[in-house]
């Protein structure tokens, strides 16, 4: 159819935690080479530079499925126009039926039904194309071609690849690593100071009391232990070997290590836990130190990167291959059209 369809955390109330990108796309070398992937640095201590702090824990951003159509169409800005009021102008509906091929003669749409099964197109229906003109709902070009037209009218239009699904861009197609990784520990800061406004809007309380414990969605509480005019002291209550769970991370934390000023938080995932990521589901296993994912897509599989919809094309034991260009962008299409009927469209 030639339809356009178209997170270690620092946790204290005053620090945001950052997400990180559940993929790290790079941009393919034009040279065709692979990237060299930097060895993960083995850490010696517990220490964490990830922070977490009481801010952080209520800032979490659910990942939700995201429903999307992967096909782009090109907008055209330069419809020409017409003075007869019997022909196609730009805001009219129209009703065609269409043949749309490629220069080698391949059928890849038509809702001519005889057509259609011929060449092996199985459809339920074959209704009328129908669609306004200027909308960007079509291929620019099929749109400048439609322009001037009347009723009963045909005719065969080739339009290069800038007019139907624009041209291949290098660009949109990079690699993404397959095994990717995550700091295990998560740092909680112990000791914070909020002003009133903060204060309020973390715990859900006008007045700060001194000696008061308080809670938010973390699972540990807070003491208040200072009271000032808009600065308010609070410190986390967490015991050595206490497990924990925080809200944006779907397995316990284990505290290994209790200091005055901050705690550090293991991340206890059980092996082969399967988590969604933005290349689809991946399998956990951990060191010591990290957190590993493994992304297991399947090529074809269609995946929304920075509002785009990208493909998998090629899959290795390391990376992805990833393209965001249409299916059919760089290609030259060849459109048989019949406009069967226009309809004006009242402003």
């Amino acid at each position: 159819m030639p339809i356009k369809k178209t997170k270690s955390t620092k946790a204290g109330p005053k620090n945001q935690a950052k997400k990180e990108k559940a993929a790290t796309v790079r941009r393919k070398p034009k040279n065709g080479h692979k990237d060299t992937k930097k060895d993960i640095e083995k850490k010696k201590t517990h220490k964490s530079k990830t922070k977490i702090n009481a801010k952080s824990i209520i800032a979490v951003v659910i990942i939700a499925a995201v429903a999307f159509c992967f096909f782009l169409g090109i907008q055209n800005t330069d419809t020409p126009q017409t003075d007869d009021e019997h022909t196609v102008k730009t805001g009219d509906k129209v009703y065609i039926r269409f043949t749309q091929k490629l220069e080698n003669g391949t059928i890849l749409d038509t809702n001519y039904e005889d057509i259609a099964k011929e060449a092996g197109i199985v459809k339920n229906k074959y209704p009328p194309l129908i669609f306004i003109v200027g909308k960007g709902q079509v291929p620019g070009g099929l749109e400048s071609a439609l322009i001037g037209m009347k009723a009963g009218g045909k005719k065969t239009v080739i339009l290069e690849p800038k007019d139907a699904y624009g041209e291949y861009k290098t660009e949109l197609a990079g690699v993404a690593d397959r095994v990717q990784y995550r700091e295990r520990n998560l740092t909680v800061v112990n000791h914070e100071h909020l002003t009133s406004k903060e204060f309020t809007e973390l715990f859900r309380k006008r007045v700060a009391i001194l000696g008061d414990t308080v809670s938010t969605y973390a699972s540990w509480n807070y003491t208040i232990t200072g009271v000032k005019p808009d600065n308010i002291t609070i410190k986390a209550i967490i015991k050595r070997g206490s497990v924990h769970k925080l809200p944006d991370i779907p397995w316990n934390c284990t505290a290994i290590e209790v200091r005055e000023y901050e705690t550090i938080l293991r991340q206890d995932p059980p092996e082969g836990t399967v988590v969604p990521t933005q290349l689809g589901n991946a399998t956990v296993t951990t060191s010591d130190d990290a957190i590993i994912l493994t992304i297991n897509p399947e090529i074809g599989d269609v995946y929304l990167l920075d509002g785009i919809p990208a493909k998998v094309t090629k899959l290795s034991e390391t990376h992805i291959t990833l393209d965001a260009n249409h299916p059919l962008a760089g290609k030259t299409m060849i459109f048989d059209i019949e406009l069967l009927q226009i309809t004006k469209v009242m402003a």
